[in-house]
């Protein structure tokens, strides 16, 4: 569950089943947990609306590799962009740029057969950058997939492969 800022969350609200009256006559289960994925990021979305961010510039989360990772790495790169304050008109033209290219560059690690995916984001130095690295992927190594490459190319200032990381680089406008 996301909230805009200034919201209050509601403790009901959260601990309510997600499903009506008539979900229960399908098969399934009427209620399921939740992925590893969907709880990063809700945990880092309360830890985020709770001020428990600091003044860090580098943020480090390893995600499952499913298909909910690729979701969950646009929901906490646009997130944790907002509260470093990139998401201020002089810095606009980075921020989607970033969560695209982040969300592009987990899917093809996803269709790597990675087993675990570690997304890194830093901010420092007028320079975002970005890395994902494929963990016990089978065909770790790999570049990125011809349409990412060229996305890549277009949007990114800089970018590389190295081993089982892929990086790229924005140019920052602003800073705090």
């Amino acid at each position: 569950m996301l909230t805009q800022p200034g919201e209050r969350i509601s403790v009901e609200a959260m601990c309510q089943p997600h499903f009506t009256q008539g979900d229960l006559s399908r098969e399934e289960p009427a209620w399921r947990l939740p992925s590893w994925n969907g709880l990063l990021a809700a945990g880092h979305d309360l830890a985020l609306r709770a001020g428990w961010t600091g003044q860090e510039r580098t943020v480090t989360w390893t995600l499952s590799a499913r298909p909910s990772a690729v979701r969950t790495a646009r929901r906490l790169s646009a997130a944790r962009l907002a509260a470093w304050h990139l998401a201020e008109p002089a810095t606009q033209g980075a921020i989607e740029p970033a969560v695209h290219l982040a969300e592009r560059l987990v899917t093809d690690a996803v269709a790597r057969g990675a087993e675990k995916i570690k997304l890194t984001l830093s901010a420092e130095d007028g320079l975002l950058r970005v890395e994902v690295d494929e963990q016990g992927a089978s065909r770790a190594g790999e570049r990125p997939s011809r349409a990412t490459a060229a996305q890549l190319d277009r949007l990114a200032c800089c970018w590389g492969a190295t081993g089982a990381v892929v990086w790229f680089e924005l140019r920052l406008t602003a800073q705090d």
